[in-house]
């Protein structure tokens, strides 16, 4: 049963919360200790590997997402579930889905409750929604153009935009494709959680992207282009009435026929309906009095290109490693995205991919984080052990202190392929 919103400040910070992660770059350590450590707890998981060696020696290169092929040893299998069952149940977290793909094996797994209102088990290769995984998926289509010299990113976005909007854009004549990519247009976002609410409130009603376009426009401009950094959705939504424009197909055909089909990527799908079709996560927030909040069922139409996909762990790794091996677009192009920009600062985010560098465990990652309530995705490449890591948790769970420390320990293990023996605790 749906629980109904009887406070909707409650419900709010709620939404807030998951926004905030769909916003923001996990490498913004103090920022995310302070609002999502409880999100990210479940992460304890990938400390298994290397509790029984994060690499095998002598085994032959595998795939990413290949569940079929080449396992970990059978007690590392092991030591994971038993890592992740407990991790799961002791965080109060329903459920999981997570794959770690390293050169020697992939383990694809789930653990806990797909569901926490009807019990149904979580079994690997459910589909979930990504959220802002997607902006990637819209970068890659923005290069492509460009690679195929139907854009330039550099172009202002009045070349591709209809001249009714760019009139209506503060800055709209000088802001180019760039500055959407790397949210320095200075271009507002929509107010997340109004959205979601009204969904909520009207199951039946889905909210076009429009709504939300024409919020972060009215709300805009936050800055002259190039000379700040904002994280908003509404910069990716223009972005796919530019792919519209200049692939002549509308942006679903395009990143479709372009990157889901070459990718192999068969469990990836625009979720422009209010049910996920087949085996699928919940998505899940603690409402009151043991109840839950059910977001599963929400139409996702309002953020077009900023965060309507639907995945599995096994496709994002396979996509990750397509995009990584020049597959997708060009390696000059990966490279163009990779590279943060200096208004983004920690968050170190490019051209819808981040990167930064963990000192206290001497490791580069990769990638980009998405949230929407109950379902949170998180989506690594570590280039030092040409690792693949994905995971999607459905829903928020009770929370640990000194998350920090935590992942410092698992990129650390990752890193050394042993692991670092738990401290005592502190005597009160």
């Amino acid at each position: 049963m749906r629980f109904r919103v009887s406070h909707p400040q409650l419900f709010r910070r709620i939404v807030k919360q998951s926004a905030f992660i769909t916003c923001h770059s996990e490498y913004r350590y103090a920022a995310i200790m302070s609002q999502v450590c409880r999100l990210l707890v479940i992460i304890i998981v990938i400390a298994a590997i290397v509790s029984t060696g994060c690499t095998q020696p002598g085994t032959p290169r595998q795939q990413a997402g290949d569940r079929e092929q080449n396992p970990p040893p059978a007690q590392v299998s092991a030591n994971l579930q038993r890592m992740a069952d407990t991790a799961i149940r002791e965080a109060g977290i329903p459920g999981m889905q997570i794959e770690i793909a390293t050169p020697q094996w992939t383990w694809d797994s789930a653990a806990g409750n797909a569901s926490p209102i009807t019990g149904e088990p979580a079994r690997p290769g459910m589909r979930f929604l990504i959220a802002s995984v997607s902006k990637t998926f819209t970068s890659v289509a923005v290069q492509k153009l460009a690679e195929d010299g139907k854009l330039s990113l550099d172009d202002p976005v009045g070349s591709y935009l209809p001249a009714d909007l760019v009139e209506r854009i503060p800055n709209g004549r000088i802001i180019t494709v760039r500055e959407l990519l790397d949210h320095t247009s200075g271009i507002a976002d929509y107010d997340e959680s109004a959205i979601i609410l009204q969904e909520y409130q009207h199951p039946d009603i889905p909210v076009p992207y429009q709504t939300g376009l024409l919020q972060g426009i009215r709300a805009s401009p936050l800055y002259p282009p190039g000379t700040n950094y904002t994280y908003s959705n509404v910069n990716y939504i223009l972005l796919t009435l530019i792919v519209d424009n200049a692939s002549g197909v509308p942006y679903e055909d395009y990143v479709t026929r372009t990157i889901l089909i070459p990718a192999g990527l068969n469990d990836t799908f625009f979720e422009h309906t209010n049910h996920i079709p087949g085996p699928h996560m919940s998505a899940t927030m603690p409402g009151e009095n043991g109840t839950y909040m059910d977001f599963t069922d929400l139409y996702v139409l309002f953020d077009r290109g900023a965060g309507d996909l639907v995945s599995t762990t096994a496709d994002l790794n396979k996509f990750h490693r397509a995009l990584r091996e020049g597959r997708l677009i060009s390696n000059a192009s990966l490279a163009d995205m990779e590279k943060p920009t200096p208004q983004s600062r920690g968050a170190g985010y490019g051209l819808g991919y981040a990167t930064a560098f963990n000192a206290a465990s001497n490791m580069t990652v990769q990638g980009h984080t998405g949230g929407y309530p109950g379902s949170y995705t998180f989506w690594y490449y570590l280039p030092e052990k040409d690792t693949y890591l994905t995971y999607n948790l459905n829903s928020a769970g009770s929370s640990l202190e000194n998350l920090r420390t935590i992942q410092t320990e698992i990129l650390t293990c990752l890193k050394n392929g042993t692991a670092t023996e738990p401290q005592p605790a502190p005597a009160e």
